[in-house]
């Protein structure tokens, strides 16, 4: 049941960002608060632990990839809540065009869907 709640978020957000790319550069271009930023990795790690709990309960290879790439994300959160690289990987996502954010909500999107469908809850 989480897995599909995660993959409903991820499906809404992956769509949010691929129609509207423009949203989420802007959001990333203005300067965050270092509460905004706290609050930004919590997000993160808690989607990481959700695609990593939800993911491994699937059969197949392409589901331990994206819990790979889950646990990534949540060791690279937990890594940047402290460090001052912060702002320079924000202003690094910031100066990407606008297709790369269309591309990285399709990666969003897709994962959403096998969330949805791959998953066993």
């Amino acid at each position: 049941m989480l897995s599909k709640i995660l993959g409903i978020i991820w499906i809404i957000f992956g769509a949010l960002w691929f129609f509207r790319p423009e949203g989420l550069k802007n959001r990333l271009k203005r300067k965050m608060s270092r509460r905004m930023r706290r609050t930004v990795y919590v997000f993160i790690l808690i989607f990481g632990f959700l695609l990593m709990g939800s993911v491994f309960k699937a059969h197949g290879v392409l589901p331990k990839v994206v819990g790979i790439i889950g646990i990534i994300i949540t060791i690279k959160a937990i890594l940047l809540i402290t460090s001052k690289t912060s702002e320079k990987i924000f202003g690094w996502w910031a100066e990407r065009p606008l297709t790369f954010f269309r591309i990285w909500a399709l990666f969003v999107f897709a994962t959403g869907l096998m969330l949805m469908f791959v998953t066993k809850s």
